[in-house]
C-alpha cells in the first residue's frame, strides 16, 4: 500500500517550501510540492467555478476559497495516482519524527475510516468532540472525531475518502469546515474520521521573516455580519441527537488534543 505525500505550497513561498523540505527531511519523509492554486494568479470567476460565494459557515473569503481550491488539487492528484493514501500538509506545520513509522506501515488504519486528522489546532484551550477512548498506535490514541476541530494543515485519506470529498463540490465553505465540521459540511458528514492523539503535526512552523501566506480577510459589516453571525451560532451547536445521547451518556467527551513531537516527549496543549 503507497503513501501520497503532498505539501500545500505557493510556487512563488520559495523561502516557505525550502523550510518545509528541511523539516520533512528531518522527519524522514519526502513530499510532492506541486504549485498550490494562486489566487493572484487567477480571477475571481475562476475560483467561483470550484466555489460559492456564501454558506453555512457566512462569507466564502477569497483567500479561504484558494486554499480550498489547492486542497482539491492535491485530492484530484492522489485521486490519478496508484497510491491507497494521501497525506496532505500546509507549508507552515511541525512534523513530529514518529511520523515515518506511521506511514511505513498502514495497517493500523481503522477500517471504518476514511479521514484521519493528525494535526493538533494552536488555538489556547481548544476542545473537540472525541470518543472516549480508541485503538492505539506506537504511543498515541485514535479517536473517532465527533465535532468541529478547526484546520486543515495535516490529515490522511484514503481512496474513498477523496472520493467522497470530491463528490460534494462546489465547496460553499472554506477547507477546515469542509473536512472536519459535520455541522456545516455534507461531505464531513459524508466520511467516519478520526483524530490522532497527540497529534504527529501542528502549525507554526514559518520560515523567520516571511509573511502569512493567506490574504487579508474583509471582515463583513452591518446585516451580512449579522447573518454570518447566526449561522455560525447554529452550527456550532445543530449536532444531531445521537451525538448529544452519545455525549451525555459518556461515550464521548470535549477534550484537548496535545502535540508530541515524539511519543513520550512533552506534549504541548497551550500556545506558547
Amino acid at each position: 500500500m503507497s503513501v501520497y505525500v503532498e505539501v500545500i505550497n505557493l510556487a512563488r513561498a520559495g523561502e516557505r517550501r525550502a523550510h518545509m523540505q528541511a523539516e520533512l527531511a528531518k522527519a524522514g519523509i519526502t513530499a510532492n510540492f506541486p504549485p498550490a492554486f494562486d489566487m493572484k494568479e487567477h480571477a475571481a470567476d475562476v475560483m467561483l467555478q470550484h466555489c460559492k460565494p456564501t454558506g453555512p459557515w457566512g462569507t466564502f473569503q477569497p483567500g479561504n476559497m484558494a486554499c480550498t481550491i489547492s486542497h482539491e488539487m492535491a485530492w484530484e492528484r492522489f485521486m490519478a495516482s496508484d497510491a491507497t493514501y494521501c497525506v496532505v500538509l500546509e507549508d507552515d506545520v511541525f512534523v513530529s519524527p514518529d511520523i515515518a513509522a506511521w506511514l511505513s506501515d498502514m495497517s493500523w488504519w481503522p477500517a471504518e475510516a476514511q479521514l484521519i486528522k493528525i494535526e493538533r489546532w494552536n488555538g489556547r484551550n481548544t476542545k473537540v468532540l472525541l470518543a472516549k477512548d480508541g485503538p492505539a498506535h506506537l504511543g498515541r490514541e485514535l479517536r473517532r472525531l465527533f465535532g468541529r476541530h478547526v484546520g486543515s494543515a495535516g490529515y490522511i485519506l484514503n481512496r474513498e475518502g477523496a472520493r467522497r470529498m470530491l463528490a460534494h463540490r462546489p465547496f460553499a465553505v472554506s477547507i477546515d469546515n469542509y473536512l472536519f465540521n459535520r455541522n456545516a459540511s455534507p461531505a464531513a458528514r459524508s466520511v467516519v474520521t478520526y483524530q490522532v492523539s497527540p497529534a504527529l503535526v501542528q502549525q507554526g512552523n514559518e520560515p523567520e521573516g516571511v509573511a502569512p501566506s493567506l490574504s487579508h480577510r474583509k471582515r463583513p459589516e452591518g446585516w451580512a455580519l449579522t447573518v454570518q453571525k447566526v449561522k455560525r451560532g447554529w452550527n456550532e451547536i445543530a449536532y444531531p441527537p445521537s451525538t448529544y445521547f452519545k455525549f451525555f451518556t459518556g461515550q464521548i467527551v470535549l477534550a484537548p488534543v496535545p502535540y508530541a513531537a515524539r511519543t513520550g516527549a512533552p506534549i504541548q496543549t497551550s500556545e506558547t
